[in-house]
């Protein structure tokens, strides 16, 4: 494995032409961006509103949120086509499926996350595992009317950020089986992680009564976790778990099992000890720039690659390490930032 360098984890920029000086907009006519949100508003939401204000872009945005059920989808996909906004903007993987659907060229079937809006732009944002989950067969040009921008870093990187705080062989990982990207990410972390001659203990999280998964599981979890000798417990992109993630980690430090975060909002709302992450207001801004190619610049959204957000932070909860006791390498601090809650 070759070492981790501050080159190989922050990539280097977003280009002045995408986030820091936009082109003069070709057309004044306003615009419609119908938004369908996973969750509510976010911190990535923040990054987009803020982009296009800045460009001056004369665009009115229609809000809905699934609230964490897919069981919402369907009124809300009758409402896109009733009103046919210029572009349908999508958040999270269950989303993105529920209405850009899968690439119909991946498709095992005719029920398979069929596309259910085809006739307008759609631009999805957080989709951890674009190709996985089938929403694109690569990264680049889809050559159909979605594009979009994924957060989650590389996973390879993430093997490599975890190896530069100190040596790993043995990680586990707490997750929500029934949330597709985080089933596809451990899916891809058990691989990587058998390539890399890393463990991986995988710990699902069950169903309680009513059919959602269980919070009073987590403790358990946690435990036998920690019983594995693991160096490292992984926070994945799952909302589930982000949810309850400082209970979480709470749980992990308590058997001074350490936590690793692949995403900002792990490191934001819990006491996991670092990450390697894509910030979510820049996820936010850089999906702004394909919006503002689509509406603005009159570009084909066929033709507008999926991209994985070009910059990266590699942050370290200081006060977690002192009270863990568990200190990252010198070389480290190289490139690394070091943080307070």
């Amino acid at each position: 494995m070759h070492s981790l360098s501050r080159r190989s984890l922050l990539r280097g920029s977003l280009a002045a032409a995408a986030l820091g000086s936009p082109l003069p907009a070709l057309s004044e006519e306003r615009k419609t961006v119908f938004m369908v949100l996973w969750r509510g508003e976010t911190e990535v939401e923040q990054g987009f509103y803020s982009y296009l204000k800045q460009i001056e872009a004369p665009i009115d945005f229609v809000i809905r949120s699934l609230d964490r059920d897919t069981g919402r989808l369907k009124p809300i996909i009758d409402e896109i086509n009733a009103m046919k906004p210029d572009l349908v903007y999508t958040w999270g993987t269950s989303v993105t499926l529920g209405i850009a659907g899968r690439d119909p060229d991946l498709m095992d079937g005719p029920l398979d996350f069929p596309p259910r809006v085809t006739d307008r732009p759609i631009i999805f944002t957080m989709v951890s595992q674009p190709i996985r989950s089938r929403v694109i067969k690569e990264f680049g040009a889809t050559g159909r009317n979605v594009t979009g921008v994924s957060h989650l870093v590389p996973l390879e990187t993430q093997f490599e950020a975890m190896q530069a705080y100190m040596p790993v062989d043995r990680i586990s990982v707490i997750y929500t089986p029934t949330e597709s990207n985080s089933a596809l990410a451990v899916e891809r972390l058990a691989e990587i992680g058998r390539r890399m001659n890393v463990r991986v203990d995988q710990f699902p999280v069950p169903n309680n009564q009513e059919g959602q998964p269980d919070p009073d599981a987590l403790a358990d979890l946690a435990a036998e976790a920690a019983a594995t000798g693991s160096q490292f417990l992984y926070l994945g992109p799952d909302s589930f778990i982000g949810q309850y993630a400082q209970h979480v980690t709470d749980l992990a430090n308590a058997h001074r099992l350490p936590s690793f975060a692949s995403v900002e909002r792990m490191l934001s709302a819990s006491d996991a000890l670092y990450g390697l992450v894509a910030p979510y207001r820049k996820v936010g801004a850089f999906t702004a720039t394909k919006v503002e190619r689509v509406l603005v610049h009159g570009e084909d959204p066929s033709e507008i690659p999926v991209e994985v957000l070009p910059e990266f932070s590699y942050l370290i909860r200081s006060d977690v390490a002192r009270d863990l006791q568990i200190y990252p390498s010198l070389a480290l601090m190289d490139y690394a930032e070091t943080i307070e809650p």
